[in-house]
């Protein structure tokens, strides 16, 4: 773990597994007609797209008074840790916040893009804006999946928390995240994006076994 500091009070530290997910994505798009230059693009894209996704999710958690919460990237992006007992509208907001915060950075990334020349006449900015804005608006649309653990799935089992109690929101926001991944999963697989594909298909198995942990146990945590 490698810790890089603090705003406000909320940490900010990066795991092993996400140098391991930045290198992934070097290699695999790395092309040797155009240079290791152009793979490299992506690690300030990552690094910049994900801290700023977790950061709106701290923002909203402080904004609500839950105070500081400790940001890690690592994975297959970041995770914002906060102990807290929030009203569920609350909670949705906060999922909310980092898809929301992505789909921001891509727009105005994208609006300076248009309106400030040196973006489009300086050779790296030139391939480095688009990429980060490619990368937020998709990173974005992910997110908003509604399966367990992407925001869209949290947000979901607190949005019916609002209407009903945990023990009938929480298996019918699994079943939703089932179908969800599911049909996202026979989407990766249609457009050849194995590895979504097979993370869909992983997150499925995981909200199985939490719908069978429900039936067996209650809900987890109980």
């Amino acid at each position: 773990m490698i810790r890089l500091g603090s705003i406000r009070g909320t940490t900010i530290a990066i795991d092993f597994s996400f140098l391991i997910l930045v290198g992934l994505f070097v290699a695999s798009s790395y092309n040797p007609r155009v240079g290791v230059q152009y793979a490299l693009l992506w690690i300030p894209v990552l690094v910049l797209s994900v801290l700023f996704h977790e950061l709106a999710h701290a923002a909203a958690i402080g904004l609500f008074g839950y105070g500081s919460s400790e940001i890690v990237l690592g994975g297959i992006g970041g995770v914002t840790v906060n102990r807290r007992s929030a009203k569920p509208w609350h909670n949705v907001v906060i999922s909310l916040a980092g898809p929301l915060s992505s789909f921001a950075l891509a727009f105005g990334v994208a609006l300076l893009y248009t309106r400030v020349a040196v973006l489009r006449e300086d050779r790296m900015l030139e391939a480095l804006v688009p990429l980060l804005v490619s990368a937020n608006f998709f990173w974005g649309i992910f997110n908003l999946i509604p399966i367990n653990p992407l925001d869209g799935g949290h947000a979901v089992r607190d949005f019916l928390r609002i209407f009903m109690s945990d023990l009938k929101a929480f298996p019918i926001a699994v079943w939703i995240g089932m179908v969800a991944g599911v049909a996202a999963a026979i989407y990766g697989l249609r457009q050849r994006q194995i590895f979504i594909a097979v993370l869909m298909v992983w997150y499925v198995y995981m909200n199985f076994q939490a719908w069978q942990h429900y039936r067996e146990h209650g809900l987890p945590g109980d």
